[in-house]
């Protein structure tokens, strides 16, 4: 949202964003937070439990519903706007009593990131296609509310959503064709693809052993990175990681792993040291990182795009994933890293060897370097949304 904001001012076009937590600095950004007293919060913080607490054991999604307990109106400034640009929501805008005040001549864009917008309360796809007819019955929450959470919930947005002017935006193919199947987006005008693009001013390739000497990690040595947001995230898989880094090492040896993100403070593997960098919010601080790797590896359960593969590449490190969900927008399969099946770490350990023996890593990693830089930029990504903003201004 951010690199598209920048972009698109850099394009000569009026852009403003609007958030609701952490502190963004820019120009045009202001933060809106409906919770407005202590009560708010804590009818909020309620809401959440009782949500979490709907779910089945073993439940593989979070669920979560765009309904809050006080109405959620725009600014009255976004009322003269040409285009609303939906992003992330949940558990901030109630989506009925936001639209309910917005003008229908204003055409809205929604770009979908994860399922949240495509289905009654589910944030992850795992296989359900409820999504499309309903979401009676939802498998991820526990009886009785499965019959009816998710399906009200789908109901509400569906009726705040059919007299409106909607474009939808997968942010990969996949995300695309799951956007197609839900009955949500019947009445949408058009689907389409647009990746998340890069500011390569901020994500750019960095010499391997300065960038190693400087984040203090050795040279010589084969380092395997893992990196995400939340290293306790289940679907990101850092135990995955591991598994793979130690197979890794048992056959080659001299292996170490570089992990970054928040929540967890790192420990030494038998046979591997581990070196743990913290969150790392600047991009500049997450290019030395990616440039200090060897191999970036992506052990997600589900990925509907996979940015950290992007920008992984756009600092010359080959990355290995599971081939599952956007990933394979984000990777040149066998040219810039590897697509493994699902879950399969052996195979992806054995992968990694024998490209490390075969002395690719090098040549991979370049032509990462070079392929991200044609096709994921930021600017490109806002000319693709700037023709998708005209064509919604001319639609009837």
């Amino acid at each position: 949202m951010l690199r598209l904001h920048s972009a698109l001012r850099e394009l000569g076009h009026e852009s403003k964003v609007r958030h609701r937590h952490g502190l963004i600095v820019g120009e045009d950004v202001s933060r809106i937070d409906y919770c407005q007293n202590w009560l708010d919060r804590q009818r909020e913080r309620l809401q959440h439990r009782l949500e979490c607490w709907s779910r089945a054991p073993g439940a593989k999604s979070y669920f979560g519903r765009s309904h809050l307990h006080r109405p959620t109106p725009p600014c009255r400034e976004d009322l003269k706007a040409d285009i609303l640009h939906l992003h992330w929501i949940s558990r901030w805008l109630d989506l009925p009593s936001f639209l309910e005040h917005l003008p229908l001549r204003i055409p809205i864009i929604w770009t979908m990131h994860d399922m949240s917008s495509l289905a009654g309360g589910c944030f992850m796809y795992s296989g359900c296609d409820l999504y499309a007819s309903g979401c009676r019955r939802c498998p991820i929450l526990r009886p009785p509310f499965r019959r009816f959470l998710a399906a009200r919930e789908w109901e509400r947005r569906l009726f705040s959503l059919k007299e409106r002017i909607l474009f939808v935006v997968g942010n990969s193919a996949f995300t695309t064709h799951l956007a197609a199947k839900s009955g949500l987006f019947r009445h949408a005008r058009a689907l389409v693809t647009i990746h998340p693009g890069l500011d390569f001013g901020q994500f750019s390739r960095h010499d391997k052993a300065d960038a190693r000497r400087l984040l203090g990690l050795p040279q010589g040595r084969l380092i395997l990175g893992f990196g995400a947001a939340s290293l306790t995230d289940e679907n990101k898989g850092l135990p995955r990681f591991f598994e793979i880094v130690r197979r890794v090492a048992e056959r080659l040896g001299s292996v170490e792993a570089l992990v970054f993100g928040d929540g967890l403070a790192a420990a030494d593997l038998p046979l591997v040291r581990t070196h743990c960098l913290g969150q790392l919010s600047s991009p500049p601080l997450q290019s030395l990182a990616y440039s200090a790797m060897d191999v970036f590896v992506v052990a997600s359960r589900m990925e509907t795009f996979g940015q950290v593969a992007v920008e992984a590449q756009a600092c010359g490190t080959p990355v290995w994933a599971f081939k599952v969900g956007g990933l394979p927008d984000a990777i040149q399969d066998g040219i810039t890293g590897q697509l493994v099946p699902a879950g399969e770490t052996e195979a992806m350990a054995e992968t990694i060897i024998q490209a490390v023996e075969s002395r690719r890593m090098q040549e991979m990693g370049n032509l990462g370097y070079l392929w991200v830089r044609s096709r994921f930029g930021a600017d490109d990504m806002a000319r693709k949304y700037v023709q998708l903003y005209e064509s919604a201004l001319t639609s009837d």
